[in-house]
């Protein structure tokens, strides 16, 4: 009941478009390359308020992914969109500079936290476990704690999936699709 499968809530298979399966990491998981990100499917609605529901009971989340990201390319892994379209909640990873940064908006307000010397955009398969709790985050690349941050406030209480979209891999600007 807690733990979500991105790839299959938004429908995302060998026959999506703009999803093109990958030979992965784990042989038992699909991998994907995403080429058209104007094709990537949503989260479905009910699974959203499912996922929004949980984080806000269990006060956080964890996010784990597997990835290979291009080198000193730059990506959205996943995102919320309210109805306007602008974002609530971002993971960026960032190859030019770095980072992987958790952008999020609180009454108006964009904040950035940006997890710094991470390593992602190297070419390598990598696992990350993004850990939010309470107002405390913590990066893991692997099995080694790369950081923990302590926010202004716990954002995921604002997060409302009323009108609002979640995509795997799809940025605000054409800059920020994973790739």
């Amino acid at each position: 009941e807690s733990i979500f499968d991105l790839f299959k809530i938004s429908s995302i298979s060998r026959k999506t478009i703009g999803a093109k399966l990958f030979k992965g990491h784990d042989w038992d998981s699909p991998a994907y390359r995403f080429i058209r990100f104007d094709h990537i499917p949503s989260v479905s609605t009910p699974a959203l308020h499912q996922i929004l529901k949980q984080v806000q009971n269990n006060e956080g989340f964890v996010f784990v992914a597997t990835l290979r990201q291009d080198k000193g390319s730059k990506g959205t892994l996943i995102g919320l969109e309210a109805p306007s379209g602008s974002r609530q909640f971002e993971i960026v990873s960032n190859g030019r500079a770095n980072t992987l940064d958790l952008v999020y908006v609180v009454e108006g307000s964009q904040n950035v936290v940006s997890f710094e010397d991470v390593d992602l955009s190297d070419s390598q398969w990598k696992n990350i476990t993004l850990y939010v709790h309470g107002e405390n985050a913590h990066l893991y690349v692997g099995c080694s704690l790369i950081d923990s941050v302590i926010l202004d406030e716990p954002f995921y209480e604002h997060l409302r999936p009323e009108g609002g979209q979640m995509f795997v891999a799809k940025g605000t600007i054409r800059e920020n699709h994973f790739r």
